[in-house]
């Protein structure tokens, strides 16, 4: 989960588009969106873009969807050391400077674990309460739209990206057991792949008793698989 450089979406889109030899026109049309979108997206001045469209962009520019998502959090209401947040996987209450959470690992599937397909597996994170509040009532909310990010026509093919819902859980959302300031807490959520070769994102993240986050979107959970025959 962690962002190893601090370059903002602006400069991550200008860098990529000299290394890659494409110009904004070109990235744009690749990501099936306008130039003036695109200007505005990097500058922060256009409407937050979807999952869809920052998966397209991140095949334009060839990285990580995940990386998107997370630099996006510089752009959409974060605090201002969201990207520093990120690198650290700790975050600060958007309503309260004392809650503090921390992303300690992946307990189990950790990224690009490659599945069966049709296998159901479950995916278990672990975060920690560093901050002086009791988390009570939380919950862990699907936020993604069960996005298919890219599929193989066969195993020497290239990935392209597909916007299919494929990657099922048995719950949108789920209760995050009360956790006291220091605790450690497990989350886990039971998946079930999809029966052909492709690579799919879940995106989630904390929300309180209320139904809002209690974070910036810096802060999410996550899981990446590769689902292949093996």
């Amino acid at each position: 989960m962690n962002i190893k450089t601090r370059d903002t979406l602006k400069s991550l889109i200008a860098r990529r588009g000299r290394e890659l030899g494409k110009p904004l026109t070109r990235l744009a049309k690749e990501a099936g969106i306008s130039r003036t979108y695109l200007y505005g997206l990097a500058n922060g001045a256009s409407k937050d873009p979807s999952v869809r469209t920052l998966i397209k962009l991140a095949k334009a520019l060839q990285v990580s969807p995940l990386l998107l998502f997370r630099y996006f959090a510089d752009l959409t209401g974060a605090p201002a050391n969201a990207c520093s947040m990120a690198m650290t996987n700790r975050a600060i209450g958007v309503h309260d400077p004392q809650d503090v959470a921390v992303f300690n690992a992946d307990v189990t599937m950790p990224d690009q674990t490659v599945v069966m397909p049709g296998e159901v597996f479950q995916k278990t994170w672990e975060i920690q309460n560093l901050g002086t509040r009791p988390w009570r009532g939380r919950r862990l909310v699907r936020v993604d739209g069960e996005y298919v990010i890219a599929r193989r026509a066969d195993a020497q093919g290239q990935l392209e990206v597909v916007l299919d819902t494929h990657l099922r859980s048995l719950h949108s959302e789920l209760p995050i057991a009360d956790t006291l300031p220091g605790q450690p807490v497990h989350i886990s959520v039971e998946f079930a792949a999809p029966r052909e070769t492709c690579t799919l994102a879940s995106i989630w993240r904390i929300e309180d008793a209320q139904g809002k986050p209690c974070y910036g979107p810096a802060f999410i959970l996550h899981v990446l698989v590769n689902v292949m025959a093996r």
